[in-house]
Formats: structure tokens, sequence, C-alpha cells
């Protein structure tokens, strides 16, 4: 019995030997183990850390591009808006002094007009003053065509309501119907576009009462 008992005891000191190795070499794979993920998690947090570095960096330059682009319009805005004033300013002092040179033209006009009054006055002579007028009219007459002014005469012609005005018809049995007899106004174009029409009167068949 005793010789058993030893046997026994024997064995479970064996199994506990044999339990102790594995349980160290289980042991030692689960270190190994655990190194290993340690190490592949240690890798893949070292690719996010450039990764991230990486995208730190694209960020910088597309946040500088966006400065630069943010730069260059705030400075189109800025030349945008001194053109604006200076176009601003340039159409003002156009709608103000657009007609200087026409009124520099027209300042010798009144000169004359106040020189033939002036004449007239001292001397009484009206067929002088006549004479200045006619002069002061034509030259008048000839600054108002050269800005694009000019008139046309209508008597003779065949009645246009695009162009003429009638104010009266006139019984006649020498003219046509529709043709203009008297002219009370004159007409006037500025360029092409008519200005004033003509005010005339147009002749009419005579009745057959009269």
């Amino acid at each position: 019995m005793a010789k058993e008992k030893k046997h026994k005891i024997k064995i479970n000191e064996e199994k506990n030997i044999v339990k102790t190795a594995e349980e160290k070499i289980l042991q030692n794979e689960n270190t190994h183990n655990n190194d290993k993920k340690i190490d592949e998690l240690s890798k893949q947090l070292t690719a996010k850390d450039d990764q991230i570095e990486h995208l730190k960096a694209d960020f910088q330059i597309e946040k500088e591009k966006n400065k630069d682009v943010f730069d260059k319009y705030l400075r189109l805005q800025a030349e945008f808006e001194n053109f604006r004033k200076r176009m601003e300013k340039e159409k003002t002092d156009f709608l103000k002094y657009s007609m200087e040179r026409f009124f520099r033209e027209l300042i010798p006009v009144i000169d004359n007009f106040e020189l033939a009054l002036e004449s007239v006055e001292k001397s009484g002579d009206l067929a002088g003053l006549t004479e200045g007028v006619k002069l002061i009219q034509k030259q008048l007459q000839d600054i108002l065509q050269k800005e694009g002014l000019s008139l046309f005469s209508s008597v003779g012609e065949i009645f246009d309501p695009t162009k003429h005005e009638a104010v009266m018809q006139i019984e006649s049995e020498t003219h046509n119907e529709n043709t203009i007899v008297e002219e009370f106004k004159k007409g006037y174009y500025l360029n092409d576009r008519l200005l004033r029409p003509a005010q005339v009167a147009v002749a009419k068949k005579k009745s057959p009462d009269n």
C-alpha cells in the first residue's frame, strides 16, 4: 500500500510538472502573441500618424491657396469699386460739361447780338440792324448745323405725317390734294431723328358749292 501511495504521489508530481510546463508554454505563447499584436498596433498607429501629418500638410497647402484666392478677390473687389467710382465721376463730369464746346461757340453769337443792339441804340440804323441780325442768324445756323441740327422746307411737297403737322387745310384749284401750300414753322432734324415736325397748311379740293 505504501508503495502504491508513493507511486501515485510521483504521478501527481509529474502531472503538476507537465501542467506547469504547459502553463509556461501557453503563457509564453500569449506573451508572444501580445507582443505581435502590440507591434502590429504600433505600426498601424505610426501609419495613421503619417497619414495625419500628410493631411495636415495638404490642409496647410489648401489653406494658403484659399488665402491667396481670397486676397486676389479682395484686391479685385477694391479695384472694381475704384473703377466704378471713377466711371461715375467721369459720367457726372461728362453730363455736366458735355455742352461746353457748344456754348463756347454760342457765346460769340450772343456777343454779336449785344453789339447789334448797342449799335442800333446809338445810331438808330434799322437797316443796319436788319443786316446784322441776318448775319447773326447765319452764324447761329452754322453752329447748330455743325452740332447735327438741320431744318427742312416743306412747301410744294406731299404731306407726310411722319414729319409734317397739318394745322389747317386750304381749298385750292392750282395745287394737288395733300400738297403743302404754306409753312408756318419749319421742321428740324437732329442728325437722323425728327426733332420737330413742320407745321403746315395742306391743299384740299375746292368744294363744288364754292
